[in-house]
């Protein structure tokens, strides 16, 4: 299987407009920039017409402003909320991927050998390619590579079921260990999918120019009331910026500062290790 095909199966995993670092940094950047650019367009407009300070109930845009301001809440509500929900969806994928694993594996003890060392020793390989290292997600190529190994792995887990339960085994016992295995086929479908779950780009730009315009429109405000754009301002904005970073953080799947937590896959695998070391040297022995 090629990297395009393998990029043509898995269409939920596309490249980011940018990467993170600078998603966070633009974000930082712009808001502040936003409300000072509002501000001297604000002081500029205000010269133009010979207008001094106002009343602040007399400034015009309170009623924009604050409809905006709520507006921006609720996306920033729904967003953080589907992001953390999609991000909790992914671990719990993971985290029942590695009990399916590891429920294969010791299902997989039930068959006599040569199937069930060949047959343990093809689910501890597949196991081992589904953790994704930062080098696996540096770039689609990369990424289409690792699909392409972790498919290979599990091509070879069917071949090697269909062997183990052959012979005198019994009908109990193939029935056990064909459910284990195909209960962990499924559990790899069920955590690709929720890993392709994201915010759609077109929503995160909205909320992202949402977030331009209203700090903008603060910044504009301020200077028609006749007053100094301050701290409090930028105090806004920055709060503003973070919880923007935040929502693009947790709904990368792939990169960024809260990926899900793989302890439960690792020590899923190493268990599988020492019993299959534990394994050999007990046949070494007899």
């Amino acid at each position: 299987m090629s990297g395009t095909e393998t990029a043509d199966l898995y269409m939920g995993f596309t490249a980011p407009l940018m990467p993170f670092a600078y998603l966070s940094v633009l974000t930082l950047v712009a808001l502040p920039v936003a409300a000072l650019l509002g501000y001297h367009i604000g002081k500029f407009a205000c010269r133009r017409r010979h207008e001094g300070q106002v009343r602040p109930e007399q400034a015009p845009g309170a009623t924009p402003l604050g409809a905006m301001l709520a507006l921006l809440g609720l996306l920033l509500g729904f967003a953080f909320s589907s992001a953390l929900g999609w991000r909790e969806e992914r671990q719990a994928a993971l985290v029942q991927e590695a009990a399916a694993i590891s429920t294969a594996f010791l299902t997989a003890s039930l068959v006599n050998d040569p199937g069930r060392s060949d047959l343990q020793s093809q689910l501890l390989a597949y196991a081992n390619t589904r953790i994704a290292s930062r080098a696996d997600i540096g770039s689609m190529e990369a990424w289409n590579a690792f699909l392409e190994r972790t498919l290979e792995a599990q091509a070879k887990v069917w071949p090697a079921t269909m062997q183990a339960i052959g012979g005198t085994t019994s009908d109990p016992i193939r029935a056990a260990v064909v459910r284990s295995v195909t209960d962990m086929l499924d559990a790899h479908t069920y955590r690709l999918a929720a890993a392709a779950e994201q915010i759609p780009p077109p929503a995160k730009l909205m909320i992202f120019l949402a977030s331009v315009v209203a700090i903008f429109v603060v910044g504009n405000r301020t200077a028609m009331q006749g007053k100094t754009l301050t701290w409090h301002v930028f105090a806004f904005a920055g709060l503003l910026s973070v919880v923007m970073i935040v929502i693009f953080d947790l709904d990368r799947a792939l990169e960024g500062t809260m990926r899900v937590n793989t302890d439960t896959m690792l020590a899923t695998i190493r268990d599988m290790e020492a019993m299959l070391d534990a394994s050999v040297d007990k046949d070494l022995f007899e």
